[in-house]
């Protein structure tokens, strides 16, 4: 009996090493921005059973928030941000992929979000989409050039918790202007962040947003926040 006992045992903490390695090796393949690796220890993740809401806040969620705490010390920079996200976005699709319909990655809110007209610049907007699609945000993005009457006409059909409006020209703050009166002028009852290294508190007030940031990184966190109030 003791025998069958320690057997028992044994098989269950083999099955504790094997999940904690399978999500430490998940966590680092999104660390590291590697898509390839992420795709390989997720899908080990789900063979060995391991539960989605699992795999979701104990490996890639854990390896953004590194990755962003790496950021901020100012040992990531924003390509390896990229690139992180980039993995995020892998794991999170074998993820849904192997769902089959049943949804266990349950929404957080609904983000629309563009660069305004007039700037085609998207590497940040790129990172906050790929980013907050990882953490359970479902995210329409309008791309680059996009006019006040596309996001006005988008916000109308999907009813989004916030919107985002991007740009990094000083010529895209008049838009921001012109996006953010057309949406309030339409009762669109959504949060707006702005986004881009041209703000500032008061460039963002002039605006009529609810926040700012001057960053991806920034963004992604102030967002969590607007969507929470």
């Amino acid at each position: 009996m003791i025998k069958i006992f320690k057997g028992i045992k044994g098989i269950y903490n083999l099955l504790i090493m094997n999940e904690e390695e399978s999500l430490e090796q998940l966590k680092n393949a999104i660390l590291e921005g590697n898509p390839n690796k992420a795709i390989e220890f997720v899908e080990k993740s789900i063979k060995i059973g391991i539960p989605v809401k699992e795999i979701l806040n104990r490996a890639i969620l854990k390896g953004a928030e590194e990755a962003g705490k790496l950021y901020e010390e100012d040992e990531y920079f924003l390509p390896d941000l990229l690139m992180t996200g980039d993995a995020i976005n892998a794991a999170t699709e074998i993820l849904k992929n192997s769902l089959s319909g049943k949804s266990e990655i349950e929404s957080k809110g609904i983000i629309l979000i563009g660069t305004v007209e007039g700037d085609i610049h998207d590497i940040g907007k790129s990172l906050v989409v790929s980013i907050l699609r990882g953490q359970g945000f479902e995210i329409v993005d309008l791309g680059s050039d996009v006019p006040p009457e596309e996001f006005l006409r988008k916000a109308k059909e999907i009813n989004p918790n916030l919107i985002g409006l991007s740009g990094l020209m000083t010529m895209s703050i008049s838009k921001m202007v012109e996006t953010v009166n057309l949406l309030r002028s339409e009762n669109i009852q959504s949060r707006i962040i702005v986004g881009g290294g041209i703000l500032s508190k008061e460039s963002c007030e002039m605006i009529g947003a609810d926040d700012f940031a001057k960053d991806g990184w920034e963004g992604i966190k102030k967002i969590h926040n607007l969507i929470k109030i």
